[in-house]
């Protein structure tokens, strides 16, 4: 819990760099925080006024994530169009991350996302730089999420944990992270499902998605994030919505190549003992669909049309194929088949 002194504190300290840092006229901390919004949108960042004379966006707190990583950048870095991922060049102020929510992970990673208004595509910003001098978790501050963020934004969590320990760059380090992360929402997610207000299994999320930001940062995602990014960007589909309706069928994919890594996740996270690998891989990737089934999550999404589908195969190769160290690629078909199985019918 955040103390009234440590409120002041903080509050004190961001307000005094405010007031060094930003010319008279500009928005003060407060009046930035107060139009953080939750999906950073190029547009409004143009609209916000916020770039500097030297064309980098000062914030010092994000308050919601990934929305004050967004406004740390160079805003030529925001509004490039090509698909490969943008650096930092100068180093933002110090930034100190508050999470509202536990999924994203953005307190501890490398990585901030911007949805183009006009291309309706998701571009990434990807530099050391952009991790906070520090994290603050809040468990409080997750208690009033409704109910479809809070499953949503966990299922986020998983999806990095699970894509971090099936990367190829996966290392023994990474693999901590996500088994810890793991477990952690396989015991936390169904008790904050019935009992929202259970400040300790919220916390117990709050520390899943930082471990998970933790392995994913140095492992990179997978298919999930970019099917779930070309889907969100093009449809409005909240990412972690769009990320646990694709997480069972990619998970799937890979049982192939990952049966050995998935069967040691279920017996992480108390889904199965079974004496057989494959058996016990399989029954984790059943425990995902089951997992999203009993959380209201639904099989299609509803806003992504069948006739988008092209489309969305080939903005997520372009984003994961030579960036992304997934343990199998998929083909064109195998694409195809996956996404027609979550699309609206």
């Amino acid at each position: 819990m955040i103390s009234v002194l440590m409120k002041m504190w903080l509050g004190g300290i961001l307000e005094k760099e405010y007031s060094r840092r930003l010319p008279s006229g500009w928005y003060t901390m407060p009046k930035l925080v107060q139009e953080a919004q939750v999906e950073a949108m190029v547009g409004k960042v143009k609209k916000g006024r916020l770039v500097s004379w030297a064309s980098t966006l000062q914030v010092s707190m994000a308050l919601p994530p990934p929305t004050a990583k967004m406004a740390s950048q160079p805003a030529a870095q925001l509004t490039a169009s090509s698909t490969t991922p943008k650096v930092v060049k100068k180093q933002p102020m110090p930034l100190i991350a508050v999470p509202t929510t536990a999924g994203t992970g953005s307190e501890t990673t490398i990585a901030a996302v911007i949805s183009g208004t006009a291309t309706h595509r998701k571009r990434q910003i990807l530099d050391p730089k952009l991790v906070p001098f520090a994290a603050i978790l809040d468990p409080e501050l997750t208690v009033g999420l409704p109910q479809g963020n809070t499953i949503h934004t966990a299922m986020d969590a998983l999806t990095h944990a699970l894509e971090a320990y099936v990367s190829t760059y996966a290392t023994p380090e990474t693999d901590r992270y996500a088994e810890m992360a793991a477990k952690m929402i396989y015991e936390a997610l169904p008790v904050v499902r019935e009992e929202p207000k259970n400040v300790e299994m919220r916390e117990q999320l709050l520390v899943a998605s930082f471990l998970a930001g933790m392995a994913f940062t140095r492992t990179y995602v997978g298919y999930v994030h970019a099917f779930a990014h070309s889907i969100g960007g093009r449809y409005g589909v909240a990412h972690g919505l769009a990320n646990a309706v694709l997480l069972p069928h990619i998970m799937e994919y890979y049982l192939p190549v990952s049966t050995p890594r998935l069967a040691r996740m279920a017996q992480i996270c108390g889904i199965s003992g079974d004496s057989d690998e494959s058996t016990r891989a399989r029954a984790f990737v059943e425990s995902i669909a089951a997992m999203n089934q009993t959380g209201g999550v639904p099989e299609r999404l509803a806003e992504f049309p069948r006739a988008g589908i092209d489309a969305v195969i080939k903005e997520a190769f372009q984003e994961c194929h030579g960036t992304y160290p997934v343990p199998r690629y998929y083909t064109r078909p195998a694409a195809r088949a996956l996404l027609e199985q979550v699309c609206a019918e």
